[in-house]
């Protein structure tokens, strides 16, 4: 019988602290995004305390709490890292929110608002699409030109901006538009395919249930290739298949296609 050595492998002590230190970033991670999910929550209930009340931007309580952070030990954090996150934190849907107010009172000519997403749980949308006289709309996209030359990164393909306001878009040849919905019982597969039956060609759906219960409406979103008119002729195409099932129907505006890199 021949003996056999057992090779014994080398671990690179090296390798290995920098597999530790980045699994303990990672750690960090979750631990943050802990934290984050658990002040977005207590935002939410100062927000139900507020009621009605129609200031949503203070900036002299954004100035103190970024005075306090600044002052404490910035240890190898980069210079204004904390300003920028923080202010980013602060903002979001608060000034959103505000910015359209103050549009639907008259306040503001436009707001710009940043493009819809999946499971944003402070999505600007419902707030246009709860407007049963369809005031605002969007109305273009900010920048035009949005992809630099060189990147291919997809989210460089979107507009980073949409405006709303009292506006509605002109037809340019190469559009995109939004219709608004209030359902009960369609669930997201049969509203595709109603969609795709009356004549749209759906790019993106977003979905916002209002209030709780199994027979609770759902808001939808929907983001569509091609240009949607106040009088388009697949709206009355759509009101009909859906039926006693749809509480509301509006076109929501839209946007003229932005121009890629090197495309004038």
């Amino acid at each position: 019988m021949t003996a056999m050595a057992l090779k014994t492998v080398a671990v690179n002590p090296d390798k290995q602290a920098l597999a530790d230190l980045r699994a303990q970033i990672d750690r960090l991670d979750g631990a943050l995004h802990d934290i984050l999910l658990d002040r977005a929550e207590l935002i939410d209930q100062v927000r139900r305390l507020k009621g009605k009340q129609h200031i949503y931007v203070r900036p002299g309580r954004e100035a103190q709490m970024l005075r306090a952070l600044v002052a404490r030990p910035q240890g190898k954090l980069p210079e204004g890292l904390i300003v920028r996150v923080w202010r980013e934190l602060i903002s979001g849907f608060t000034l959103i929110e505000g910015a359209l107010k103050a549009v639907q009172a008259n306040k503001a000519t436009v707001a710009v608002v940043p493009p819809p997403a999946a499971n944003d749980k402070d999505a600007w949308w419902p707030l246009l699409a709860s407007d049963k006289k369809n005031v605002l709309t969007v109305f273009a996209c900010l920048p035009f030109e949005t992809v630099k030359p060189g990147r291919s990164n997809a989210r460089m393909t979107l507009p980073m901006g949409l405006i709303v306001g009292r506006l509605y878009p002109e037809l340019t040849g190469d559009d995109r538009s939004f219709l608004a919905m209030q359902c009960v019982h369609v669930p997201e597969g049969e509203m595709r395919r109603l969609l795709g039956k009356a004549g749209y060609k759906v790019r993106q759906m977003l979905l916002q249930q209002i209030g709780r219960g199994g027979s609770a409406p759902m808001a939808f979103l929907i983001e569509t290739e091609g240009y949607v008119g106040r009088n388009d002729t697949r709206l009355a195409r759509l009101r009909a298949m859906l039926g006693s099932r749809l509480q509301y129907l509006a076109p929501l505006g839209g946007y003229a296609v932005p121009l890629k890199s090197g495309r004038r």
